[in-house]
């Protein structure tokens, strides 16, 4: 099964997107911030990061090149 890490500050978007992708068959995991995302990333394997840009404490681009 494919894992997915869904990061967004936005709660409805989360559900909504989750929702969909477990739907299509995928694992998901979420972040609702920048430093909770890294830590996800970074002690999980995903086989995706869907990351929005603007996110509490760190920015997504941040946690993007952090990974």
């Amino acid at each position: 099964m494919k894992r997915i890490l869904l990061v967004d500050d936005e709660p409805a978007i989360i559900k909504g997107l989750k929702f969909a992708l477990e739907t299509d068959g995928y694992e998901i995991d979420s972040a609702a911030d920048g430093e909770e995302a890294l830590h996800k990333a970074t002690e999980n394997e995903y086989d995706m990061i869907l990351l929005d840009v603007m996110l509490p404490g760190m920015s997504g681009i941040e946690v993007c090149q952090a990974v």
